[in-house]
């Protein structure tokens, strides 16, 4: 009897330590996925309103994505990742590449740069796991 007690207790001992660790973050190249909302974006360090910029977007682990901007336009695709890019590839051949600032399972934080005519745009997006509720 005092041996299956003693089984009894290092299982409950291994079941609790392994259940008391703390999951490790995310790599850039494994991705958080899930279902993720723009809580706030910032163009050339300016706090923006109202935008036709993206609103959320999908990651899936087996690579596919969507992203929805505020008008409700969204584009379908793949997605990779490098150590510091994440490239989304839409079906209609649009592509939209992000440098990486930050990622855990809960917050992202995305920089989209865009130029035209010599000029820059810079695109912060801070953005949360919709499975948490808490905000950036």
């Amino acid at each position: 009897m005092k041996k299956l007690y003693k089984m009894l207790m290092l299982a409950g001992v291994v079941f609790l330590s392994y259940s008391c660790s703390e999951t490790s973050a995310p790599t850039p190249t494994q991705m958080a996925p899930g279902e993720w909302e723009v809580a706030e974006v910032f163009v050339n360090g300016q706090t923006q309103g109202s935008t036709d910029l993206f609103t959320r977007f999908i990651l899936e682990r087996d690579g596919s994505f969507v992203l929805e901007d505020e008008n409700g336009i969204f584009f379908a695709g793949t997605w990779t990742a490098s150590t510091s890019q994440l490239t989304l590839s839409a079906a209609d051949g649009t592509v939209f590449d992000f440098t990486i600032i930050y990622q855990s399972y809960t917050k992202m934080q995305l920089l989209q740069a865009i130029s035209n005519a010599g000029a820059t745009l810079e695109i912060r997006y801070l953005l949360n796991n919709r499975f948490d509720n808490e905000d950036y």
